[in-house]
């Protein structure tokens, strides 16, 4: 789902900063307003013409698509969603939390009825978006985070069938081919601040240990569920390694680094395995690219320590109702046209990657390849973030990351500083929160 190129992930960050103010000014009566990240791609054209005609034969309204860049569109909602602009806002797992808290989101819980399909989507899918006895979100598209890898690089060490389970066998692994290669990675994370990946990769192997959300309700507040030594077992295994073990993964310069850098950087052979979800099959702008992903790819699961879970992060898509639009019913039709199965198909033909683990009963999974079913089972294994404030949540943990990964602080006292800075802070929904 994020298959855009640098010019069109600045081109959707300016298109939504656009769109925020335009909301600031007022909306039009006869048109309908839906921000998702895809709204101005080419590569989603036909799925974006279907939608709008079809919302406009439901509706009798125009429907404006705006794209956007995930790292703007929180605040975009949270500074302009009070002037009804955008009716349905699409977005990432983390956010329906701090909409609600701001007060921006209708709540479905009443409108299910009104959604035909409604009674085809899955429940743990339902489930990542139901808190305040209410439902905030349709789901229309999820997937398990799992681990990306060259399987001939691998190969070439005798891991035909796929990288080691255990943690430390892994970055020994990637640290070889790392020395080994002159310009391709062994390992390699997202760690840019403010990336949204940063922190999703991060739970994902602190829910290995926890088995769980990072937070859970114990009926008066919320609990954190890891502590200092779960912490520092995940920075000073996989990130103090990544950089600064024995044999680093990966070269120095990569430290701070971006999606594009991980998801394009492995489909052009700068990395031997990553983190990533099933969108990274919508990498091919290359002949280079299509062979890597065709001939070279397989899938497993996220290594992990000695007795933990496969438990990883689970994310899925939310299409959600402003609360402040002029009308509810519509914006409604709008989610549930872009939810229902025939829009999934439609999704598919673009970009199968983007249907890899489908939600709902009726759409059919894209996955073909038997070297890519470990998606299926990171899905599964999927744990899906606790419906808190996340955005007070991030910076500590990107906090943490930097400290270790720039040598400012041992992974253990980063860790201890973690510990302590998630307890003490106010994860209950929060709109100021950055």
């Amino acid at each position: 789902m994020t298959n855009l190129s640098k010019r069109d992930f600045l081109k959707a960050s300016g298109a939504a900063t656009a769109a925020s103010l335009a909301g600031c000014l007022g909306g039009d009566d006869d048109q309908l307003t839906f921000w998702w990240i895809e709204g101005e791609s080419e590569q989603f054209a036909d799925l974006n013409q279907w939608l709008e005609e079809s919302v406009e034969e439901e509706t009798d309204r125009n429907l404006e698509l705006t794209g956007y860049a995930y790292s703007d569109l929180r605040q975009n909602v949270l500074t302009g969603g009070r002037q009804g602009t955008p009716d349905v806002i699409e977005g990432v797992i983390e956010h329906p939390g701090d909409y609600v808290a701001a007060e921006l989101l209708e709540p479905l819980t009443d409108h299910t009825d009104e959604v035909p399909h409604f009674d085809g989507f899955l429940d743990s899918a339902l489930d990542a978006f139901r808190f305040q006895d209410e439902l905030w979100a349709l789901p229309y598209t999820g997937n398990g985070r799992a681990l990306i890898y060259n399987q001939e690089v691998l190969g070439e060490y005798g891991y035909e069938e796929g990288p080691p389970e255990d943690i430390d066998e892994f970055m020994e692994l990637a640290g070889t081919i790392n020395a080994d290669y002159d310009d391709m990675n062994g390992f390699h994370l997202t760690t840019e601040r403010g990336e949204v990946r940063v922190t999703q990769e991060f739970a994902s192997h602190v829910y290995q240990h926890t088995d769980g959300p990072l937070y859970e309700w114990d009926g008066s507040e919320w609990e954190l569920q890891a502590d200092a030594d779960m912490f520092e077992a995940v920075l000073d295994d996989i990130y103090y390694r990544m950089f600064h073990g024995d044999q680093p993964t990966v070269d120095m310069d990569y430290r701070g680094s971006g999606w594009e850098t991980n998801d394009v950087g492995y489909t052009e052979e700068e990395h031997a395995m990553i983190h990533c979800g099933p969108w990274i099959d919508g990498f091919r702008d290359t002949d280079q690219q299509e062979e890597v992903l065709d001939e070279k790819t397989a899938v497993s699961l996220l290594p992990k320590h000695d007795g933990t879970s496969d438990a990883t992060y689970m994310e899925v898509k939310p299409l959600m109702i402003n609360a402040h639009s002029d009308s509810i019913d519509d914006g409604l039709v709008v989610a549930s046209l872009f939810s229902s199965p025939e829009s999934l198909e439609l999704m598919a033909e673009a970009d199968p990657g983007a249907v890899a683990t489908p939600v709902h009963e009726d759409v059919e999974s894209t996955l073909e390849d038997e070297e890519w079913m470990a998606f299926n089972d990171a899905f599964e294994n999927g744990v899906a973030p606790a419906p808190v404030a996340w955005g007070r949540i991030r910076d500590p943990i990107y906090d943490a990351i930097e400290e270790v990964i720039y040598e400012d602080q041992s992974p253990g006292d980063a860790a201890q500083e973690l510990e302590t800075a998630l307890i003490e802070e106010d994860v209950t929904l929060d709109p100021e929160a950055e």
